[in-house]
């Protein structure tokens, strides 16, 4: 799993993705946040690198749906751990409520790759975000691939954007919204439309980037701020997509209340 992990990174720099942001609300609160990509363009470069060969070949089909829980990890390679200095083996251990999720099906054309943590609290989302980053920071340690993909306008659009988003959850209302102190960067914004501009024959796919929010609650929804909302069949979720460079201009456009029946 590490080798696909690593390579498909090298590939991100080159190929675009759509995001999901997804939190799942148990009744007490507590919950999990999962930040997904779409690769579903990454495999289909695979395949395409792989060259006519390949393609021509009988091969087996990759399917797979898998899950890891740090925290199960960290029973796994207890003994391994041991051996670390104990610095390295508090970090690890700071990391048992983060979540790893994958599902690639080859012949659907399906790979989602996603990392995530769970929280007691929606206060706690700000620490679970940090222990993501540094999950994916420990699996992406000597990859020169992932500096250059840090160094993207792109994806620092997307890993900056929880600097200025916050979160409200009381049980009843759930708020996505932009914080007090919020300042639209020109400079930022300037350098991801020049970065756009000199893509080449990526620029089109890059323009067609998606994010995408989905939130699940354990009550139905009784009614959703955002326009572009869209509420699930069972009505205890709530889902908005748009395209992601705009959502960069115009972050506003992603905020939202979420009402909750009685």
């Amino acid at each position: 799993m590490k080798r696909i992990i690593l390579a498909l990174s090298a590939l991100f720099v080159l190929t675009s993705c759509n995001f999901t942001e997804e939190i799942t609300f148990n009744e007490d609160g507590s919950g999990e946040f999962i930040m997904s990509y779409d690769m579903s363009e990454v495999m289909k470069a695979f395949e395409d690198m792989g060259g006519g060969q390949q393609k021509s070949e009988e091969k087996e089909k990759v399917k797979m749906d898998s899950v890891v829980y740090f925290k199960d990890l960290l029973v796994e390679k207890a003994d391994s751990i041991a051996q670390l200095p104990q610095e390295e083996q508090e970090q690890l251990k700071a990391l048992e409520d983060v979540v790893m999720k994958m599902k690639m099906d080859e012949a659907e054309g399906v790979f989602d790759f996603g990392f995530g943590a769970t929280f007691k609290s929606l206060a706690e989302l700000p620490q679970a975000l940090e222990k993501i980053d540094q999950a994916k920071n420990m699996n992406s340690k000597g990859n020169p691939q992932f500096s250059q993909m840090d160094e993207s306008a792109v994806a620092q659009a997307s890993e900056n954007m929880f600097e200025y988003v916050d979160f409200s959850y009381d049980g009843k209302t759930f708020s996505r919204f932009l914080k007090k102190d919020f300042k639209q960067s020109k400079e930022d914004i300037e350098k991801l439309d020049q970065e756009i501009s000199e893509m080449g024959e990526s620029k089109e796919m890059f323009e067609k980037m998606s994010y995408t929010l989905i939130y699940n609650f354990p009550k139905p929804i009784k009614s959703v701020t955002n326009d572009n909302a869209v509420i699930s069949k069972d009505g205890k979720s709530v889902t908005v997509k748009m395209n992601f460079i705009e959502m960069i201009r115009k972050p506003e456009t992603m905020a939202l209340d979420v009402v909750l029946e009685d």
